[in-house]
């Protein structure tokens, strides 16, 4: 998917969130969570809800629109978590030195800390592929199995988070196979 894509699907207001979300998820990887993976992890959901929620209040002039429209702010959280694992992907594969971040690397970032680094990218095919044909609850119970599956544990919201990644990824890149057919 090509950047301008990006741009027209989320809007300007998620981008800058997502970065500047990013930036909070590496900043803490890196120093008070070091030892907490999975708390990076739910953090770039429940961070980006906060700011989306704040920002949107204030651009809104209402101080109850988080409130009001709790499923347009969860939406945005979602997308936002998402758009973050995503940057953050890009950015270890571009200080690496490894190539393009797959779909597969943002859902291998959302297992830090879930299950062991050795079983991760393979843990991460297999709910990229659950999630090709599964969706709502029983992707997130197949994502609890897959997960249990490769040795590793995980609490339900955080299975909810990882699936609904997936499956954001999924129909992103579904998305951008129907636009090159087209």
């Amino acid at each position: 998917m090509e950047l301008c894509e990006v741009f027209a699907r989320c809007g300007l207001d998620v981008l800058l969130i997502t970065v500047a979300n990013a930036a909070l998820a590496i900043l803490l990887k890196r120093t008070l969570l070091k030892k907490r993976p999975k708390a990076v992890t739910a953090m770039c959901f429940i961070a980006g809800g906060l700011i989306y929620a704040v920002y949107h209040s204030i651009a809104a002039a209402d101080a109850l629109y988080a409130f009001e429209n709790l499923s347009a702010v969860a939406q945005k959280a979602l997308t936002i978590g998402t758009l973050t694992l995503a940057l953050c992907a890009a950015a270890d594969k571009f200080t690496g030195g490894g190539g393009e971040a797959t779909a597969a690397d943002v859902v291998t970032k959302a297992l830090d800390g879930v299950v062991e680094s050795e079983q991760a990218a393979a843990c991460a095919q297999n709910i990229m592929a659950a999630a090709a044909s599964l969706e709502g609850d029983e992707l997130v119970r197949e994502v609890t199995v897959i997960i249990g599956e490769h040795g590793g544990q995980c609490t339900d919201a955080l299975a909810a988070m990882i699936a609904q990644t997936a499956a954001q990824l999924t129909a992103v890149s579904d998305g951008a196979e129907e636009g090159k057919d087209n």
